[in-house]
């Protein structure tokens, strides 16, 4: 028997549009019931009872305020910053370093020169060589005099203002922000040849999974390098707190800091990563979710219709 289009299945369409719509506005009305939500207040709650967890955010606080925002703690006068500018020039500028450097250069060319194929078996080569190699290790060691002189005023100069100065405030950042920038170059370098050759080695794989991998790669990629980067600064912080010769009190107090602040940064930046790609994920789960219900939803009422 033939059914006759007219009212009657207008009627149970809009029944069915009519039907989905009240699911998908129930779901949307029940979005405080929502397991994700409440699964992560919970934990939330737990985690701030624990005093634990509270003492590490007061770490937290303190070291990203040293690396951010803190000031020099030790005042640095007008007088004092020109003679430290003045050192800092003096050390920098040695008269005797630039010939003896053009002279170093010119005696290891001349070396070099002798450098044949098979030298060291080869004679006059071999003589000419260790002669002439000779006077250029004669300048290099005059120029690893003049460094360690350089050096000594540089230490001299940075003791003089102290690292507890906005010049040391200045440099400690410098050298963390250089480290961060190498650890995110790492993680920008290794995310981008992952996709070149993903897309070069693909099988007919579903965009949201490849999508995903990629991301998956890429949180994985910015963990390894931003924590490669804290080692880096770690032995580049010894260095630093070295140069500025404080007393034994003065500079463990500040490599800790130091440290701390560069771990609460890349912590920050690590967790603000971690939850804009859940909160990403998480979002996009549950469209998909949602239209796979409506869809099925459809299916089923016009299954029963007919």
């Amino acid at each position: 028997m033939q059914r006759r289009p007219g009212r009657g299945n207008d009627f149970r369409q809009g029944a069915t549009e009519h039907v989905v719509r009240s699911r998908t506005r129930s779901g949307s009305d029940a979005v405080d019931g929502d397991p994700g939500v409440a699964i992560m207040k919970a934990m939330a709650t737990k985690a701030w009872q624990s005093n634990k967890v509270k003492s590490g955010l007061v770490m937290w606080a303190i070291g990203f305020f040293f690396m951010m925002l803190a000031p020099g703690l030790r005042a640095v006068t007008p007088e004092m910053k020109t003679q430290y500018e003045t050192m800092m020039v003096e050390a920098g500028n040695l008269p005797e370093y630039e010939p003896t450097y053009v002279k170093y250069v010119e005696a290891q060319e001349y070396a070099n020169e002798a450098k044949v194929w098979f030298w060291r078996f080869r004679e006059p080569y071999a003589s000419q060589v260790h002669a002439r190699q000779q006077e250029a290790n004669k300048w290099q060691a005059e120029l690893d005099r003049l460094d360690a002189i350089r050096e000594k005023k540089m230490k001299e100069a940075k003791q003089f203002v102290g690292i507890w100065s906005d010049y040391g405030m200045a440099e400690v950042r410098s050298r963390f922000w250089d480290a961060f920038e190498k650890g995110k170059l790492f993680a920008q370098q290794q995310t981008f040849y992952h996709m070149v050759v993903q897309v070069l080695t693909a099988r007919n794989e579903d965009i949201v999974s490849t999508i995903f991998n990629w991301i998956f790669v890429a949180v994985m990629n910015f963990t390894t390098g931003l924590l490669g980067s804290l080692f880096y600064f770690f032995f580049s912080l010894i260095s630093l707190v070295y140069s500025y010769q404080p007393d034994p009190v003065s500079a463990l107090a500040f490599f800790v800091l130091a440290f701390v602040g560069a771990a609460s940064v890349i912590a920050a930046y690590l967790f603000a990563m971690y939850g804009m790609v859940a909160s990403g994920v998480y979002v996009v789960g549950k469209v998909l979710v949602r239209d796979a219900l409506e869809q099925e939803e459809r299916q089923r009422l016009r299954g029963e219709q007919w």
